[in-house]
């Protein structure tokens, strides 16, 4: 017994269009690929430049970050030795030559 497998070819759907029918819906269908093409490559355009756009303003805050973590550090030290410089000078001290302590009962006095 023989097996035979044999291949039916094509059935090509007839919708009996003319001939002058089929070449305009094939301009069409040429012309809409086209225009699909184009706009796809826009869209890519497009959408290559926002990632790089987005990408470049991460790098800048990053940057702005870190100068701002820097600026705070530096603003509570300035300020903290303003802080310290005006208390110092809004008080009323004196310099003192001598120390003298007086001992009383485990603990120290100092006099002046």
């Amino acid at each position: 017994m023989q097996n035979i497998l044999t291949l039916i070819p094509p059935v090509s759907i007839s919708l009996g269009l003319s001939s002058s029918l089929k070449v305009v819906l094939r301009v069409l269908t040429i012309f809409v690929l086209l225009a699909l093409l184009v706009f796809s490559v826009f869209q890519i355009n497009t959408y290559t430049k926002e990632i790089y756009l987005i990408q470049n303003y991460e790098k800048k805050l990053n940057q702005l970050t870190q100068e701002n973590k820097i600026l705070e550090i530096n603003f509570s030290e300035v300020n903290s030795l303003n802080n310290i410089s005006n208390y110092v000078q809004n008080k009323v001290f004196e310099k003192t030559n001598r120390v003298d302590y007086i001992r009383l009962l485990e603990s120290t006095v100092l006099a002046k």
